[in-house]
């Protein structure tokens, strides 16, 4: 087996994993069968985790083991004193002398043996005892722990490189992104500290686990990440955990990674994978060499500027939910003036110059995509000045929609079978205009308003107060949000919800279904009288062996107005790679 081009992968060893390992043959026979199905270029070795250890001289043998088989090894540690199933995981207390003294004697131990270690994403602290209430004195939680872990993670890369001056130090980020300050994690210091960064891009079940995490967040946080240390974002992290309900799930979490461009991608665990989760191997090489046959044709990833702050939270992982509406994001800690629309939640509240960026972004003729929480947060902070909204805290029930006006009247009505909670706001007539409505008994409410100010528009879109029932938007009303917060986008979709775009500056992009059963999608491109090729075909069964040409890959379309549409069907959970020609 040949390696694949556009990316490599590795496969993390857990402590417990290596300790399993008995003999050779042993190591050997597992390997074998995951190397059966995927080609391996790297392992991470883990040396501590939870107070184990490995010996040396086993670590050793197993390092060499791979190194004969031409496969790269790596440490690895991860920073947790115990674990207990049953119970919350618990940090190591960095205002402790023995758990510092375990910590930097682990990278010690692993600096010595090899030229690069990754933490795994437990470089946090959630500790509260006696001596870290003292320590935090008058300061709040996050501005403690996130110093505290620039502090810490000076005094063990220092260590390392006083071991192995070549060392390749990495930090890995966890898949809980909003929540990164609340326990120490510092991505606005931290990178300039380790070498590289990693990104966790583990998604669950979304209603039966507790992180609630949307598929999107595998390809979002990649690209955050990225944005955060660009060229230096190692690659993402995937695992089989609470994926079993649904083979897709797992496979879902592959492909995001590498639609975002990912360098490498890592699979967790070698024990799990050889045994319970097994069936996860094979479906996992299925999708390594069926993205490696086109992921090398896109170009680099695109999407509306999504500003989030470093140490924000508010409306918690709602971008995911936009990404799983069709709308491509490309999020970064830093405002992007380049940018022609901005799109900030309440996260980006954080910022205490935000009102002023969006003033000046409105002055260039620019557009600024806003949410009802971002409305809510920056009430009394200048946003009146922009336009007269105000979030109040009463709700509207609605299991209607209203779009575009007649007159004094709306034309067009679209209803959505479960009822939806959003919260009230009031605006300025005239001062705002409503372009979507949520219509209730005898009232109705803004879903989607605009604003000019200066030479651009500031849009404000109404969030639910269960961000899931943005899925129960009618087809019409998503595509009336999508051709607002999208204008200016080379491509877009009509479609349900839970139908991703993902889309590259070369004229190439990838839409996705999420969804259980088939769906038909409407493609839009600004582009007149062009045509679709359809880049990933090495699997499409054609009913015949003779080798697809580019006729038999080519999707056409119907001239609209100086735009071609086009109309592709996509089976459950499939996804469809074009590029426009």
């Amino acid at each position: 087996m040949v390696g694949y081009k556009n990316f490599s992968v590795a496969l993390f060893c857990t402590v417990n994993d290596l300790i399993l390992i008995e003999e050779m043959d042993y190591l050997e026979e597992k390997i074998g069968f995951i190397e059966k199905h995927i080609f391996v270029n790297k392992v991470y070795l883990e040396t501590y985790r939870s107070g184990k250890m490995v010996e040396k001289e086993k670590l050793l043998r197993i390092k060499e083991f791979f190194n004969e088989k031409g496969v790269l090894t790596s440490g690895a540690i991860t920073p947790l004193p115990t674990y207990d199933p049953e119970l919350a995981f618990e940090s190591f207390c960095y205002n402790n002398a023995t758990h510092m003294e375990v910590f930097l004697d682990s990278v010690k131990f692993t600096a010595g043996i090899f030229d690069e270690i990754i933490l795994d994403d437990f470089f946090f602290t959630n500790c509260k005892c006696d001596k870290c209430i003292a320590a935090k004195k008058e300061q709040d939680w996050q501005s403690y722990r996130t110093e505290l872990l620039k502090e810490v993670s000076e005094k063990i890369v220092n260590t390392a490189k006083g071991v192995n001056p070549n060392v390749n130090f990495i930090i890995k980020y966890p898949n809980w992104y909003e929540d990164y300050q609340n326990t120490g994690y510092n991505p606005e210091a931290q990178p300039d500290i380790f070498d590289m960064v990693y990104t966790g891009t583990e998604t669950r079940d979304p209603e039966n686990t507790q992180q609630h995490l949307q598929r999107y967040l595998s390809y979002f946080l990649m690209r955050y990440i990225e944005n955060v240390k660009p060229g230096k974002n190692g690659g993402g992290w995937i695992d089989g955990l609470d994926c079993t309900y649904n083979l897709g799930a797992y496979g879902e979490q592959a492909y995001l990674t590498l639609f975002s461009k990912a360098k490498e991608i890592t699979l967790f665990c070698f024990s799990l994978l050889a045994s319970e989760q097994s069936v996860f191997v094979p479906l996992a090489g299925y999708v390594f060499d069926r993205t490696d046959g086109f992921i090398g044709l896109l170009g680099n990833p695109q999407g509306i500027s999504c500003y989030k702050p470093y140490h924000s939270s508010g409306e918690n992982y709602l971008h995911n939910y936009i990404g799983m509406l069709g709308v491509p994001m490309e999020p970064s800690p830093h405002f992007s003036s380049d940018s022609s629309i901005i799109f900030l939640t309440r996260s980006a509240a954080k910022d205490r110059d935000i009102i002023k960026k969006i003033k000046e972004h409105l002055s260039l003729g620019k557009n600024v995509f806003v949410t009802s929480g971002f409305i809510r947060s920056t009430q009394g902070l200048g946003i009146e000045d922009i336009a007269t909204f105000n979030y109040t805290e009463k709700k509207a029930s609605i299991k209607k929609f209203a779009y575009k006006t007649w007159d004094c009247a709306y034309e067009r009505y679209y209803s959505t079978s479960e009822e939806i909670i959003i919260p009230q706001i009031e605006y300025g007539t005239n001062d705002v205009w409503t372009i979507i409505s949520g219509l209730s008994q005898n009232n109705n409410f803004p879903v989607l308003a605009a604003a000019g100010y200066d030479k651009g528009t500031m849009y404000i879109l109404t969030i639910p107060d269960d961000a899931a029932d943005l899925y129960y938007f009618p087809r019409e009303i998503l595509k009336a949000v999508r051709d607002y917060i999208c204008e200016g986008m080379f491509v877009s979709i009509d479609a349900e919800s839970k139908v991703g775009l993902f889309i590259y500056d070369n004229d190439t992009f990838i839409i996705q279904s999420f969804l259980p059963y088939n769906t038909t999608v409407n493609i839009m491109v600004d582009r007149c009288r062009a045509k679709l090729l359809e880049l990933d075909n090495k699997y499409k069964y054609t009913g015949s062996k003779k080798k697809e040409n580019d006729a038999e890959r080519v999707v056409e379309g119907t001239a609209i107005n100086g735009k071609t549409s086009f109309t592709v069907k996509l089976k459950a959970r499939t996804f469809k790679v074009f590029k426009c020609v």
